[in-house]
């Protein structure tokens, strides 16, 4: 039998499936601190509901069939379609409505480093009146599950897509809508083709080599948010106020790692304002660990034209690759010993007490010596030995282990207990 998976589709061993709880967890923490009240979209939708966000384009990038009544179904490719239709639906919901999710999505791309067919995301909307305050706290939530989750080294950078299109109708001369959006397609490949070949791709479609060359130099613009208004306000552009009433807000919340880039143009067919997106800085070849913006198209095409939206998402996977490349301490793990058979019951309330107090706990499944379990002790990298036996009984203690240091001592059970709850990893 072939015991092999589909392609672009894993296991989550142990290790992976880890460091990727602890994503989640940094998720849930901050969806609770920031308030977003948490879901989960269906992961089986219409096609037609699929279709709304990019056309019907999208049958090629995911998984869609028939299902047994004849009907076109298709699964999820993120968590935005599902949480706007369901927002959508329902009228009765106060604004404005913060939402999260985290969970699975399929996607028929090309599998690659740090992109799966199977993957995990986390994802957090807002929808309401416009307003760069729904911004601005999607992009400081998202920030802070990088940092709960252990990515500090990173930066966000920012970009408005009605910037970009002010400077191609004032500057280049481009006004009809669809020629636009065409040219506007090149700053989303500057980072995979060379000018000299965007100049070769858009001349084919029409493009004056002096326009792309004038777009390319405008997508260079980068920098300290400031520094990059200033900029845009000295060529004449009247649609940088959002952006400036942003940088304000971001950095009164404290965000330094944020970057203004006039190339962070996303999804040109989709968002419809501010876009943004953050990389690991030690290792951009993962691409963009979480990335967003203002869509307030989609809630339209749903009906609701009384909706804005933006929102973020990120990719699980991803953010554990980054934490994976890190140097972390390993977590709180205590192994309970039992020194002689006689000690197994006592072994056992001790386990039972530690894993109720919450902390991880493990012991052993069959008798073996005590050597033997201080050697699956340092294997399992316990960060804790508590070795229960005949001389510990007689003196009502345990026989705490340091495992880094190999140091023992005889306590009280008590004791034992707070200086591990105390300690930690």
């Amino acid at each position: 039998m072939d015991l092999t998976l589909p392609r672009g589709v894993d296991d989550v061993e142990p290790q992976r499936y880890a460091l990727q709880e602890r994503v989640r967890a940094a998720f849930e923490e901050v969806a609770r601190l920031y308030n977003f009240q948490v879901m989960e979209p269906a992961t089986l939708e219409h096609l037609g509901i699929l279709r709304a966000k990019s056309g019907e384009a999208v049958d090629a990038e995911i998984y869609h069939f028939k299902d047994k009544g004849g009907r076109d179904v298709g699964l999820r490719f993120d968590m935005t379609v599902g949480i706007t239709r369901y927002v959508c639906s329902r009228k009765d919901l106060r604004l404005p409505v913060k939402l999260a999710a985290s969970g699975g999505i399929w996607r028929y791309d090309e599998p690659q480093y740090g992109r799966y067919r199977w993957s995990h995301q986390w994802d957090l909307e807002i929808f309401g009146p416009p307003s760069v305050e729904a911004d601005a706290e999607v992009i400081d939530a998202s920030s802070a599950i990088m940092r709960r989750a252990g990515i500090s080294e990173s930066t966000v950078k920012v970009g408005d897509r009605r910037v970009v299109e002010e400077f191609i109708r004032k500057r280049i001369g481009i006004g009809e809508d669809a020629r636009l959006v065409e040219f506007m397609r090149a700053l989303d490949k500057v980072e995979k083709k060379s000018p000299k070949d965007l100049r070769d791709e858009y001349a084919k479609k029409g493009f004056e080599p002096e326009q792309v060359d004038r777009l390319l130099e405008f997508g260079r613009l980068h920098g300290r948010p400031d520094d990059v208004l200033a900029s845009a306000s000295e060529v004449g552009l009247d649609s940088v106020k959002d952006l400036r009433s942003l940088a304000d807000m971001l950095d009164s919340r404290g965000l330094k790692n944020v970057e203004y880039n006039m190339s962070i143009v996303r999804g040109i067919d989709y968002y419809t304002g501010i876009v943004f997106e953050a990389a690991d800085n030690r290792n951009p070849r993962l691409g963009s660990l979480f990335g967003g913006g203002r869509y307030d198209a989609l809630p339209r095409i749903f009906g609701r034209t009384d909706l804005s939206a933006t929102g973020a998402a990120g990719g699980i996977e991803r953010m554990a690759m980054s934490i994976a490349a890190q140097a972390h301490p390993p977590g709180l793990l205590v192994y309970v010993a039992a020194a002689g058979s006689a000690a197994s019951a006592d072994a056992l309330k001790l386990c039972r007490t530690l894993r109720d107090r919450g902390i991880p706990c493990e012991l052993p499944l069959q008798q073996k010596s005590l050597s033997k379990q201080l050697e699956d002790a340092s294997r399992m990298a316990a960060t804790w030995t508590v070795i229960t036996g005949e001389k510990e009984a007689k003196a009502n203690a345990v026989t705490l282990r340091d495992m880094k240091t190999r140091k023992e001592e005889m306590v009280p059970p008590a004791d034992a207990l707070e200086r591990i709850l105390h300690t930690g990893a």
